[in-house]
C-alpha cells in the first residue's frame, strides 16, 4: 500500500518521510509549522502587536510551552527583543522555582 509522504526537506537534506495529510504535500507537523509562519506574517503585515497567550506556569511542560511561544514570536519579529528578554528571564525564574518546589506525595 502506497501513500504520499511529506515533501519537507530537513536541514541535513533528508526528506521528512512522514505520511502527508490528505490533499496536502506536508505532514501534520510541517503543515502546522507552515500555517503558523503564515499567521505571523499576516500579523506583521497588518502591523498588529502580537498578544502572547501564555499558559499558567504550573508545570515544567507549561514553562516549555511558554518558552516555545516566546521564541517563536521573537523569531517571527512579532514582539520586541527587550520584551522577549524580560519574558525569557521570567520563564527562567519559573523553571527554577518549579525545580526547587517540594514534591507532593
Amino acid at each position: 500500500m502506497s501513500y504520499p509522504t511529506c515533501s519537507h526537506l530537513k536541514s541535513n537534506g533528508i526528506p521528512c518521510a512522514s505520511p502527508a495529510l490528505r490533499g496536502k504535500t506536508l505532514c501534520y507537523f510541517h503543515q502546522r509549522d507552515l500555517d503558523r509562519t503564515h499567521q505571523y506574517s499576516r500579523l506583521r503585515r497588518k502591523a498588529e502587536t502580537m498578544k502572547l497567550h501564555l499558559p499558567p506556569l504550573e508545570t515544567a511542560a507549561d514553562v516549555q510551552t511558554a518558552l516555545f511561544k516566546v521564541i517563536d514570536a521573537l523569531a517571527a519579529n512579532c514582539i520586541e527583543p527587550r520584551r522577549a528578554a524580560v519574558l525569557l528571564f521570567a520563564l527562567q525564574q519559573a523553571s527554577s522555582n518549579l525545580r526547587a518546589a517540594p514534591k507532593a506525595a
